[in-house]
């Protein structure tokens, strides 16, 4: 299920960071984008991290969450930042790509702290 999930945040980050916009509406305050770049990449890290992974012990599971967490956590959010470049009416921004880390960084944090098997995510 953890796996199904990831995937289609994934991919909906994706298409939603990927779609020619200039149709989108105006921020209703400054910081709007920013909040929804550190919710959609806290998210995603979240998610990922469990993948593949029973939580047994945290020592045994560190490197595959390490792992995950560097592919979605980090590396999702500068690989699709950049591609901006090449979308129609959509800019890199340093601060985005910033907050999308600083977005993954709270995701693995809340893999350590939230008791996933409650939510049914295990």
């Amino acid at each position: 299920m953890r796996l199904g999930l990831a995937i289609a945040w994934l991919l909906f980050i994706a298409i939603a960071m990927l779609t020619p916009g200039n149709n989108f509406p105006d921020a209703s305050f400054n910081f709007q984008d920013k909040l929804i770049h550190f919710i959609c990449f806290g998210t995603l890290s979240f998610l990922w991290c469990g993948v593949g992974v029973k939580r047994v012990s945290v020592s045994t599971v560190q490197g595959r969450v390490l792992s995950n967490y560097l592919i979605f956590g980090v590396a999702a959010g500068i690989v699709l930042e950049c591609a901006q470049v090449y979308i129609p009416f959509r800019s890199f921004e340093y601060m985005d790509m910033i907050v999308n880390e600083i977005g993954g960084i709270a995701g693995l944090l809340a893999y350590f702290k939230i008791p996933t098997s409650k939510i049914g995510l295990d």
